[in-house]
């Protein structure tokens, strides 16, 4: 039985945060790098922060973010769509 894999993705500011300033601080803190990193991610949302999860785990850093005032979705990678477009160049 194989167990399915979860990533991470961060999407943005959550409403009615406490400003972008400070969620980006807590961001840094909470993963430990430099709150210009974290800006430089804020700026390329959506950003995958972790993959090869599981369901626990991607909750869990689900939570983490939320909490500090940020959004993001946990995607399920058994069906990778990454770089799939119906448009056509």
């Amino acid at each position: 039985m194989t167990t399915n894999q979860f990533r991470v993705k961060l999407t943005g500011y959550a409403t009615g945060s406490k400003g972008q300033y400070y969620v980006e601080t807590d961001f840094a803190k909470l993963f430990k790098i430099s709150h210009d990193k974290a800006k430089t991610i804020f700026k390329s949302i959506p950003y995958t922060i972790k993959e090869n999860l599981t369901a626990v785990e991607a909750d869990q850093y689900k939570a983490a973010i939320e909490k500090i005032g940020a959004t993001c979705v946990v995607e399920n990678m058994k069906h990778n769509l990454d770089g799939l477009s119906i448009i056509d160049d």
